[in-house]
């Protein structure tokens, strides 16, 4: 285990190394921001410091969920209760991430962007569970690296959805364009959106079964027939290969199309 950390840390090391720190945000500043982060499902947050590669931040959250004091809550306990399979993967999915903010993203965007992909914890109970990673940056040093980061671990096992490794990388601008990779022999390459799938139309209709719309609402609202929306409601789940509309949300959150 102690390789696998040492090598994590090298990751950072070699492609975040901060030479010129700025001052770190107050908790207190950024509590608002992190509602955007939420997904549905018990969670919770934390703000990291990758100077000091330790928590600024951790909420109450992982006492009920991992069976951890806030205050007892450490990067190292974060990797020992990370899956094994997932634990080799963590160097690749960051390597990654770190690729795509500090060589592809515009400096002036990186802040703009948030990382989403499952992982799988031992919980409070000793089981693994899967839990949605979700982590922005919040904290661009003078020498454009990444200082600071704030992410929300959200409890999704009850959901029941296929795990994988896909990483997502959401953009909170309109604007600017999402990036999808998905791992294939040991590395990571670009892959195309979940939202390529659908036509226009089916598109309108998950924005709104995002929205909590029932079928009889969405016919209201589009002026077509709930036997309509139905049919591309099978088509939706079909093209997504979703056992239900649960999945398919859950899908479309990780995928920021919803």
């Amino acid at each position: 285990m102690e390789s696998g950390i040492d090598k994590l840390y090298q990751v950072f090391k070699s492609q975040n190394t901060i030479l010129i720190p700025v001052e770190t945000i107050k908790v207190n500043e950024i509590v608002e921001q992190i509602s955007s982060l939420f997904a549905a499902g018990s969670f919770y947050y934390f703000i990291f410091n990758l100077v000091t590669m330790e928590f600024d931040y951790v909420s109450e959250g992982t006492r009920p969920l991992l069976g951890i004091e806030p205050g007892d809550y450490t990067f190292m306990k974060l990797l020992k209760r990370m899956h094994p399979e997932d634990q080799e993967l963590m160097i690749l999915k960051e390597s990654t991430f770190l690729n795509q903010m500090l060589n592809i993203t515009p400096r002036e965007d990186i802040t703009k962007y948030k990382t989403v992909y499952l992982m799988r914890l031992k919980s409070k109970d000793g089981a693994y569970k899967t839990y949605l990673q979700q982590v922005t940056a919040l904290i661009i040093s003078e020498d454009g690296k990444i200082q600071q980061t704030m992410g929300v671990h959200t409890d999704v096992h009850y959901l029941k959805i296929p795990f994988d490794h896909r990483i997502s990388f959401i953009p909170t601008d309109s604007k600017l364009q999402s990036y999808y990779f998905e791992s294939l022999n040991n590395e990571y390459v670009l892959s195309s959106g979940l939202s390529d799938k659908f036509t226009k139309r089916e598109q309108e209709i998950i924005k709104l079964l995002g929205q909590g719309k029932r079928a009889d609402e969405i016919a209201d609202i589009l002026y077509i027939s709930k036997v309509t929306v139905n049919t591309h409601k099978k088509n939706i789940l079909r093209k997504s290969n979703s056992k239900n509309s649960t999945e398919l949300m859950v899908k479309c959150l990780r995928d920021g199309f919803i």
